[in-house]
């Protein structure tokens, strides 16, 4: 047994450890749904930043990055880490006032109706089985690699993980395991870079280096990135479209603005949403430019999204690359036991109501059908070829399209009904998944502003409008609107704000940073060549 297989399994073992003193802790639904509502903004920021990140960021985004797609992937990310602003803001703060245990049960309570409550935890559920799948395929591909064992074995392994501690703790284990692996891929990630660098002609370098060389993917370092054959306008609106669909995912997505249902105050909320918005712009594009670095490294891997797990193996010390195999492993299985949970909770809280004796009753019941969902992804996982990007962004697109609208709507409008609600998010979910299937079933192509996710954000509008038209705004939903207006008194400190006001200062000049390093580092090296 190699090093790397050691490092990776001692790891597996601490989180399966730490996820089970979280779960000593669990005493009622709340601890486990929401992680008793007290979390502080350490570990608000390191679950939702791992969530999002999960093998897709390390296998499948530095795979597209390393074969021509930098400039999509940076574009792509500036305004998913908006999300992170406007998230807490303009949605996040609000319903964690309502205190709900889930997503959907706070569309349920808004709109004062059970059929939305359902139709959103069924979204809920397709959307996080896609991610699980997603996750499911990077650890596998992961542990493949560095075991030499069969596709099952390593399934196997992945899936006893993250679902041992997911189903024993709920929340309160993923948020403390989520951040204990967002410091480890992220120092590790850190530690690893220069390594790389180095190799590559050192880090001031490496723009010139990949201009020069002949093995440098075609328009890497244009503003448009790689065309993939097709036009400038493409590839533009393309990454302005997936930009958007992150941005709206990390707003108001089950994963991701749950969160703010843990955190200890509003204050949290927007603090923690900050260092995410951080660690997407500035850290997501060190570890892109280690990618692209791997260009003058080796040209050659294939297939691309092991490029990260090639450096580990090849370019960097022995210690190093067990250190970054085992964040890669952390960021794949921080996603999937959040997926897992988010989707155990929508089953057993929103799809049907069930007649629990008590909150133990219910504990228990939750903790059952989880274990299910985990295991009919594990088949399905056991069985679908590897395709760990576009399932992400797959499962992303159907919570923008059918939650995006409905959601900033229920916060912001007093006119939005119950009706205009519910059809709005079943026909955001039918016209994305619609065309999204045009796209990949017949040579039909949607791009521009006729993505299967603009075609979904069109029909959720028009059914909101129609059916708000035709109906009529409730007394308990004009109420319920009125209280999510009312910030509590705890929340009015002025010490609170007066922090809150430096996490903005910190996030101004972040921008400011990143802005100044890609136009002296990368825009004028490449105006000059």
């Amino acid at each position: 047994m190699s090093i790397y297989t050691i490092g990776v399994l001692i790891s597996i073992v601490m989180y399966i450890i730490i996820g089970s003193y979280a779960g000593s802790k669990v005493k009622d639904v709340d601890d486990y749904y929401v992680s008793g509502r007290n979390a502080p903004t350490i570990l608000i920021a390191g679950t939702l930043f791992a969530s999002m990140l999960s093998t897709n960021g390390f296998m499948g985004d530095t795979g597209w990055t390393y074969d021509g797609f930098i400039t999509a992937m940076i574009m792509i990310n500036a305004l998913c880490a908006a999300g992170y602003i406007f998230g807490p803001l303009l949605f996040g703060r609000y319903i964690r006032r309502m205190e709900v245990i889930t997503m959907p049960q706070y569309f349920g309570d808004r709109f004062n109706s059970q059929r939305i409550q359902s139709l959103a935890g069924i979204t809920t559920i397709i959307s996080m089985v896609a991610y699980l799948l997603a996750v499911l395929q990077g650890t596998t591909l992961l542990m493949q690699e560095l075991t030499g064992m069969s596709l099952l074995v390593c399934l196997l392994i992945s899936w006893i993980c993250f679902t041992s501690f997911t189903f024993y703790s709920g929340s309160a284990g993923v948020i403390l395991t989520d951040t204990v692996m967002f410091l480890i891929f992220i120092g590790a990630t850190l530690i690893a870079g220069p390594f790389v660098f180095a190799k590559a002609g050192g880090f001031l370098n490496i723009i010139p280096n990949l201009l020069a060389s002949p093995n440098t993917p075609t328009d890497l370092l244009r503003y448009h990135g790689n065309l993939g054959g097709g036009s400038i306008f493409d590839a533009m609106s393309y990454m302005v479209t997936i930009g958007l669909v992150w941005l709206i995912t990390v707003s108001v997505s089950p994963w991701q603005a749950s969160r703010n249902l843990m955190a200890k105050n509003e204050h949290v909320t927007f603090r923690s949403g900050v260092i995410a918005a951080i660690c997407t712009t500035l850290f997501l594009t060190f570890l892109y430019t280690m990618a692209i670095s791997m260009n003058l490294i080796n040209p050659a891997i294939d297939p691309s999204e092991k490029v990260m797990i090639w450096a580990a193996f090849n370019v960097m010390p022995k210690i190093v690359g067990v250190l970054v195999l085992t964040g890669i492993m952390a960021a794949g299985l921080s996603s999937a036991s959040t997926f897992l949970s988010v989707s155990g909770f929508s089953a057993t809280n929103d799809v049907v109501k069930f007649n629990f004796k008590n909150d133990k009753h219910q504990l228990w019941t939750s903790r059952w059908i989880m274990m299910g969902i985990s295991i009919i992804a594990l088949i399905l996982a056991y069985f679908n070829p590897p395709a760990i990007r576009i399932l992400s962004w797959f499962a992303s697109t159907i919570i923008a399209a059918s939650w995006g609208p409905v959601a900033f709507a229920s916060i912001w409008s007093n006119k939005i009904t119950e009706k205009g609600a519910f059809w709005g998010m079943l026909m955001g979910f039918v016209g994305q998944i619609g065309a999204e299937s045009l796209t990949r079933f017949t040579a039909m192509s949607l791009t521009g502003f006729f993505h299967p996710f603009f075609i979904g954000v069109y029909l959720n509008l028009i059914a909101i409008y129609i059916g708000s038209k035709t109906s009529t705004v409730t007394d308990e939903e004009k109420a319920y609107l009125k209280r999510m207006h009312i910030i509590p008194e705890q929340e009015l400190l002025a010490s609170d704000y007066k922090i809150d006001k430096l996490y903005a200062k910190i996030l101004m000049s972040a921008g400011i940073l990143f802005a100044i390093l890609l136009i002296v580092l990368w825009a004028i090296p490449v105006m000059n060549a």
